[in-house]
């Protein structure tokens, strides 16, 4: 069974996380590469932020009895075949689950360009994915 208060509480971290990036977006591209201290809060924004997107996820596919997955990556598509959000919204956020793994254990070698880019492009699919499991929520709960 799904625990909906859970799932909302993720949800609501992953909004203070959405309102904390969309803060850090002011960050110059410059600044973000010369400031360590700006470079731990994106990194670590992001890395949280996608962390309860998969965990999220994880929460209603194994309440689903559908989470027999080998990557993150798969939840992410599964939520999608599911029809829990959309598959073409699946297919462009699945990204988020190599770059959650790479924040993670490649944290040395991270091309802060890239991370710019998401943080200026790619912060929006944060609330897009949490208004599709509100609206989950709200029609299965």
């Amino acid at each position: 069974m799904i625990d909906k208060l859970a799932i909302e509480r993720k949800l609501m971290d992953l909004n203070k996380n959405i309102k904390m990036l969309e803060e850090l977006r002011r960050i110059t591209f410059d600044d973000l590469k010369n400031s360590l201290k700006d470079q731990w809060a994106v990194f670590y924004g992001l890395q949280i932020s996608i962390q309860i997107v998969i965990d999220t996820g994880n929460h209603i596919l194994a309440a689903l009895q559908e989470n027999q997955v080998e990557e993150y990556a798969d939840i992410i598509d599964k939520l999608g075949i599911k029809k829990i959000i959309p598959e073409e919204f699946a297919k462009r956020i699945r990204g988020m689950a190599g770059l959650r793994n790479l924040l993670v254990h490649e944290y040395g070698i991270i091309n802060v360009e890239k991370i710019f880019y998401v943080l200026q492009n790619d912060i929006d699919d944060f609330q897009e994915f949490k208004n599709y499991i509100i609206k989950y929520l709200d029609l299965n709960i």
